[in-house]
């Protein structure tokens, strides 16, 4: 078998030719794509810019909602702390009324909220009802700290008018004070 020069040519041309044309197909395609990818990578970017718009705006929010929220429990402790150190001064009739006795009557009452004492003034059955009531009052250690009798006094129809002094504690003016 003889080689012929002229089919190596030939071959080798149509080698070169095939290779030419891939390499400027490839080369005609990475032109006509770039403009396309960097088009595709421009809306990417901008898609990526409006989550992050999105998300600074969340961020924003949350960050309101925070101080909102701050604000709320700011403004509930101090209702609480009022409310937990409010004074309120009905609560003295109450606690009278529990402990008086049925055989005794209250007919004058003075209070001073700020020395935490109560004046009262009435009329027992007699003595002993009137030491028991007393003795009723300074049982209310939560209350009570001290009770003087100011005066005593027996009338003509063995009934006996006095007139107490109550130093109270300062938990009996809370607010919410156990009754």
């Amino acid at each position: 078998m003889a080689l012929n020069l002229s089919d190596l040519k030939d071959k080798d041309s149509i080698l070169v030719n095939v290779v030419f044309y891939l390499v400027t197909a490839f080369f005609v395609a990475i032109i006509f794509s770039y403009p396309l990818l960097s088009f595709k990578v421009y809306l990417q970017n901008k898609e990526i810019n409006k989550l992050d718009n999105i998300m600074s705006f969340d961020e924003t929010q949350q960050k309101t909602n925070e101080m909102k929220v701050l604000d709320y429990k700011k403004k509930i402790d101090d209702y609480t702390l009022i409310i937990n150190n409010h004074r309120i001064s009905s609560n003295i009739f109450v606690f009278i009324e529990e402990k008086t006795l049925s055989n005794v009557w209250f007919s004058n009452f003075a209070m001073s909220q700020f020395a935490n004492e109560v004046k009262l003034s009435g009329e027992a059955e007699n003595i002993v009802a009137l030491s028991l009531q007393v003795e009723a009052f300074e049982k209310s250690e939560d209350y009570v700290r001290d009770v003087a009798v100011l005066e005593s006094q027996e009338s003509d129809s063995g009934r006996v008018q006095f007139a107490l002094s109550l130093y109270l504690t300062p938990e009996v003016f809370n607010y919410n004070a156990n009754k």
